[in-house]
């Protein structure tokens, strides 16, 4: 099966996923083994940590209004802030795929008493994920927190800006694999594949490196010419 008419066939059956719209948006890398065959290998935008805002006042008013002058202190301050990114909104979790099932998930939205968002620091050559946690960490110990308002951070974790981005490359890639089991299989038997629907997926490699892939299966049936070459 060609590049060509292998994507044309996807093109037809695979939906658009829920995050892939105008806005940017990040996902997490999760740790853990290797899961496809094909897969597309590069670093990762940013180092991100979750930060928390709560506030010790009594009064549920005061404790409210408390959370939200901190949580617009740190905002306003991350503009003058060149590669640092507070990200207000939800930041999916890439899931870890089991029993070839997988899905986009999200952290839900924290409880009136707190505000959680994301600080991302900017991933580059001259940096490591080290430099990005310390600059996050510098970044908000420049903020005085108002009044009995405090903050805690979650832990270090590699993320990916857009992560639909790399679909077609990762298509691509599979496309090939495809024709190089067929060569080398001998074989003129139809292939099947599954699950080219599904998220890209974000897996951390290193310290630096993540890996995006599709969690597709591959299966192959043999046509009658080849079973009468084995026989």
């Amino acid at each position: 099966m060609k590049i060509a008419s292998l994507l044309t066939v996807i093109s037809c059956v695979i939906a658009t996923p829920a995050f892939a719209g105008s806005e940017p948006y990040f996902v997490i890398a999760f740790p853990g083994p290797k899961i496809t065959a094909v897969s597309l290998v590069k670093d990762a935008d940013y180092v991100s940590m979750s930060l928390t805002i709560q506030s010790n006042q009594k009064k549920p008013s005061v404790r409210f209004a408390e959370i939200k002058e901190a949580q617009n202190l740190i905002l306003d301050k991350a503009k003058a802030q060149p590669g640092i990114i507070v990200h207000k909104g939800p930041i999916s979790l890439s899931p870890e795929p089991r029993s070839g099932i997988s899905s986009y998930s999200s952290y839900s939205y924290p409880p009136t008493s707190t505000a959680q968002f994301h600080i991302l620091a900017k991933l580059d050559k001259k940096t490591d994920v080290y430099a990005c946690a310390t600059r996050i960490r510098r970044f908000l110990d420049s903020v005085k927190m108002p009044g009995k308002s405090y903050h805690s951070l979650g832990q270090i974790q590699l993320t990916i800006k857009n992560p639909e981005q790399y679909r077609r490359d990762i298509l691509m890639r599979i496309s090939k694999d495809v024709d190089f089991v067929k060569s080398i299989m001998q074989t003129t038997g139809k292939i099947s594949i599954t699950g080219l629907e599904h998220p890209v997926l974000v897996r951390q490699v290193d310290d630096r490196k993540v890996e995006l892939f599709i969690n597709y299966s591959m299966t192959m049936e043999l046509s009658n010419q080849d079973k009468n070459r084995d026989k």
